[in-house]
């Protein structure tokens, strides 16, 4: 009886390591995909811009426009909903937070010292940017007893004249 107890407990704890093991890598694909998003978004963004003030020397972006291209690209590269919620194909099951800041010379002098409280970001923007900021909320782990917190991603796109 004393082995078939050892090997029973022994099955339960390497089944929790392994679940842990791959829920974990799992997440952290998921992560690096989260930060290519937020990368993409905030590049994609960056084209939509006033041409003719651009001409004359001012970078000026168009808010309205860019919004709606991070949010598409939020949408189709994560495969969400079209409010951003959870699809069945999803790895995120909450619904998907963003933040975008344009940085541009209409609303900003540079250089500029930009800093988010909520996740620590800082970072001194010496030309036009936009910086896209995705809360994914918490990570579905199937443990329930860890603890995780929720993943957030910051890219910051600096248009740079060459």
């Amino acid at each position: 009886m004393k082995p078939f107890i050892f090997t029973l407990a022994m099955l339960i704890l390497f089944s929790i390591f392994l679940t842990y093991q791959v829920d974990n890598n799992n997440y952290i694909r998921q992560l690096e995909k989260l930060k290519n998003v937020a990368d993409e978004c905030s590049s994609s963004a960056g084209l939509f811009y006033d041409e003719e003030l651009y001409s004359k020397g001012t970078t000026i972006y168009n808010q309205q426009e860019g919004n709606k291209v991070i949010k598409y690209v939020i949408r189709k590269s994560l495969k969400l909903e079209e409010d951003l919620t959870s699809s069945p194909s999803s790895y995120w099951k909450n619904q998907i937070q963003y933040k975008v800041t344009y940085l541009d010379n209409s609303n900003t002098s540079f250089p500029y010292m930009y800093s988010d409280e909520k996740n620590g970001f800082t970072k001194l923007i010496t030309k036009p940017t936009i910086v896209v900021e995705i809360n994914a909320s918490k990570p579905p782990f199937r443990l329930k007893f860890i603890n995780t917190r929720d993943a957030i991603r910051v890219s910051a796109y600096e248009y740079l004249d060459r």
